[in-house]
């Protein structure tokens, strides 16, 4: 197999194959990162614990620009920054100084195989035995309870006692779910860990996604991380949301309609471990929507609008 190895761009001063790590997360973010979920990870795990870049991979091969367009800031007569967006691979060291390596960035839109074939060679030049990739999506949910972790493995045994909640689908790919796959095809031991955040809250912060996630990745891994800079943020998002709520009868009525039917399936959840969620458990897309967009308008936040 070729490897496309000009993807990956060491920093000048890296010899991959001196890094050792047996646990590479993966936080690149999929067709949505409801909650910002896992971008508060990244902040997170970059701004508490040592850390270094080992490397970027080549973006203009990789992004439609037009497709997905950076962030630019105008500020009154000039362009004051670019947010130029990038795929790194990091070196960190948790609470146990046990090393771990971070993927973190944006989602690709080209070359998938090709970017899979790459990684796969940088996961060869280091000791990385088993990939966790952590992700969010947005789901009928409320924010009252905890937050639901979706389990996947490429061996059943890497997540003893998971519970599925769904069973057999047709989904759209994304590339984490396709890297998931292809790693899993090549030996790796890959767990996939999905956070539902409320489908209301999945364009604001929402911290306790993220704490739940680390904590999975904790859970899966062994790895120590701390999570009370996200539990002091997460009090603080709640408080607000509970605020806003309270202030308006829609968006109660929609919190106590989520909070019922997410109680009632935990029910029968527990009663009957196999049982899937049936087509009346969840609401349409256009019901979602026009929920998600009625209650950003209560927050002061106007839905963004498709590109």
């Amino acid at each position: 197999m070729t490897i496309p190895s000009d993807l990956f761009q060491p920093e000048p001063h890296i010899d991959l194959r001196t890094v050792r790590a047996r646990t590479l997360l993966v936080t690149l973010t999929g067709f949505v990162d409801a909650g910002q979920t896992q971008s508060l990870i990244d902040q997170h795990l970059i701004d508490t614990y040592p850390h270094h870049l080992l490397g970027r991979f080549d973006l203009d091969q990789l992004i439609d620009y037009r497709g997905q367009r950076p962030v630019m800031i105008f500020d009154a007569d000039r362009i004051a920054e670019y947010q130029q967006p990038g795929i790194e691979l990091h070196h960190l060291v948790d609470e146990s100084s046990v090393p771990f390596l971070l993927l973190k960035g944006v989602e690709p839109d080209l070359q998938w195989e090709r970017l899979v074939a790459s990684i796969t060679w940088v996961l060869e030049q280091t000791s990385v035995e088993r990939v966790v990739i952590g992700g969010a999506i947005p789901m009928p949910v409320p924010h009252t309870r905890p937050v639901v972790i979706t389990k996947h493995a490429s061996d059943p045994a890497l997540i003893p006692g998971n519970t599925p909640m769904f069973g057999r689908m047709a989904i759209g790919a994304s590339f984490p779910s396709v890297l998931e796959f292809r790693l899993g095809e090549a030996g790796y031991e890959v767990i996939g860990l999905t956070a539902h955040v409320p489908h209301y809250l999945a364009q604001t912060e929402f911290p306790d996604a993220a704490i739940a996630l680390v904590n999975a990745f904790s859970q899966a891994t062994g790895h120590t991380i701390r999570t009370t800079e996200l539990a002091i943020r997460a009090g603080i998002t709640r408080a607000a949301i509970s605020n806003e709520v309270a202030e308006s009868e829609e968006a109660t009525g929609l919190v106590h309609a989520l909070e019922e039917q997410f109680d009632n399936f935990q029910e029968r959840q527990t009663s009957s471990p196999r049982l899937a969620a049936t087509h009346e458990d969840l609401p349409t897309g256009d019901d979602i929507a026009a929920e998600a967009e009625a209650f950003l308008r209560d927050l002061g936040e106007e839905p963004r609008p498709e590109d």
